[in-house]
């Protein structure tokens, strides 16, 4: 059996957005869209950027995250303002699961086939806590004693 301790720090250490950017370029690739079309949305104030040390025009991970939602709803048919305002819509429900898995999860452990994800005590009986466990791709939850 394999644990992970302080898992939230390694997580965050591993997938931490705040010193992620793509160039203007990049950020069109990683969306399957345009340069013209970052520009535009840049010009428009749907995305925003940072300037580089170098003076290079960036957009954080979170603005790359922006874009291809902002993409995905482009693609269902939706305008350009109105997949703006989806992809606002939706941004705090993506805020909502990064605090779940940098936040909350405490430990994971790995035994044999399965993974298990330890997220935490309940709130009325700090005593147990609450598993996701993973096996052969499936997760089932359970609430026990450490």
């Amino acid at each position: 059996m394999t644990q992970i301790n302080n898992y939230m720090q390694w997580l965050h250490d591993i997938i931490r957005p705040d010193n992620l950017y793509l160039s203007i370029r990049d950020t069109a690739r990683a969306c399957q869209i345009t340069d013209t079309q970052v520009r535009y949305w840049i010009k428009n104030g749907y995305l925003k950027t940072v300037k580089a040390e170098n003076g290079a025009v960036k957009l954080p991970y979170k603005q790359i995250i922006h874009a291809r939602m902002i993409k995905k709803f482009l693609d269902d048919g939706f305008t350009l303002h109105a997949a703006v305002k989806k992809a606002q819509d939706k941004i705090s429900l993506a805020r909502s699961l990064q605090t779940m898995l940098l936040d909350s999860m405490q430990n994971i452990t790995v035994d044999n086939d399965q993974v298990i994800f330890d997220f935490g005590p309940l709130a009325e009986d700090e005593k147990r806590h609450v598993y996701g466990i993973e096996q052969q791709g499936k997760i089932h939850f359970t609430v026990q004693e450490p």
